[in-house]
C-alpha cells in the first residue's frame, strides 16, 4: 500500500510515522503462497512519555439509596410473632380480600439476621400452602447456604416472607393498597425479628422496598435502605429456574449482600 503526503500528515498527527522508503514486499505465508505485506506503522519516537499511573484507590461499598420507613399500623403494633402470623393467615392484616389463600413465611425465630422478602406467592405456593416450596425452595436454600445463611433446621439464621401474603386472582400484579398492607406486616416482622439485612427477591419486592420503579436490572448491584436496613436486590428463585443463565448475576448479588452484612 502506498501513502500520499496527506495520509502521512494525518498519521503523524495520530502519533505514527512511516519509514521514508517504505515499500510493499512479498513474503511467503505458512502454506507457501506469496502474500503482500503492507508497511508497518512505526510509533513516533518524539511522543511524550506516559504519565505515571496513580495507585488504585481502595474499593468503597456502594452508597445506600435513602428509603422512607414504613409505618406499623396500630392494629399490628402490639402483636407478637404468633399473633401476627394468625392475623396474616386469616386475612385480617392483609387488606386484600380477593386473595383466597394467605401465606405468612418461615425461617429463623425468634430472631433472624437476614430477612428474605419475595414476590407474592404463585399458584404452586398457593396449592401447597407454603411459600417457595418444591424446586424454588430448594434453590433458595442452596443460594443462602452458599453465603452462610439458612432458613430451616438447627441454626437457622434467615426468615423468608412475601411482600404480599396472597396470590391475586388470575395472577394480576399486586395493587398499591395490597403492597402497602404487605409492607406494614413486614415492618412489624422487622421489629420482632430484628434482622440486619434484607434480601429482596423479585421485581415487586425490589420496587416496593427500594421505593423505585426502575427495572430489576437497574436496582441490582447497589445497596438500598428500608427502615434503616440495607436492602440488596436479586432475582426470584422461580425466575432463576426458568432462566438459569442469570444464576451468575444472582451469585454477584449474594456476594454483595454478604459483603454488606459483614461490613
Amino acid at each position: 500500500m502506498s501513502w500520499d503526503q496527506r495520509q502521512r500528515a494525518m498519521l503523524a498527527e495520530m502519533g505514527f510515522r512511516l519509514p521514508e522508503q517504505a515499500e510493499a514486499h512479498e513474503a511467503p505465508d505458512v502454506a507457501g503462497a506469496v502474500v503482500v505485506e503492507a508497511p508497518a506503522l512505526v510509533a513516533v519516537e518524539r511522543a511524550p512519555a506516559a504519565a505515571p499511573v496513580p495507585a488504585p484507590m481502595a474499593a468503597r461499598p456502594p452508597t445506600p439509596t435513602p428509603r422512607a420507613a414504613a409505618v406499623v399500623p396500630t392494629a399490628l403494633a402490639g402483636l407478637d410473632l404468633a399473633a401476627l402470623r394468625e392475623a396474616v393467615l386469616d386475612g385480617r392484616a392483609c387488606g386484600a380480600c380477593e386473595h383466597r389463600v394467605h401465606l405468612f413465611g418461615r425461617g429463623a425465630q425468634p430472631q433472624a439476621t437476614w430477612l428474605v422478602v419475595t414476590d407474592p406467592p404463585d399458584e404452586a405456593d398457593e396449592g401447597a400452602g407454603e411459600l417457595l416450596g418444591g424446586d424454588a425452595g430448594r434453590l433458595l436454600d442452596r443460594m443462602l447456604a452458599a453465603v452462610g445463611q439458612r432458613v430451616s433446621g438447627d441454626g437457622a439464621t434467615a426468615f423468608v416472607a412475601p411482600i404480599v401474603p396472597g396470590r391475586a386472582p388470575r395472577g394480576r400484579p399486586p395493587l398499591p393498597q395490597e403492597l402497602e398492607a404487605g409492607e406494614a406486616q413486614l415492618a412489624r416482622l422487622v421489629e420482632l425479628l430484628q434482622p440486619r439485612l434484607v434480601l429482596a427477591m423479585g421485581l415487586h419486592a425490589a420496587r416496593r422496598l427500594s421505593g423505585s420503579a426502575d427495572p430489576l436490572g437497574r436496582l441490582r448491584g447497589r445497596v438500598h435502605l428500608w427502615r434503616d436496613l440495607p436492602v440488596v436486590v436479586t432475582y426470584h428463585p422461580g425466575y432463576l429456574l426458568r432462566n438459569p443463565a442469570d444464576k451468575a448475576g444472582a451469585w454477584d448479588d449474594l456476594c454483595l449482600a454478604r459483603k454488606t452484612f459483614n461490613t
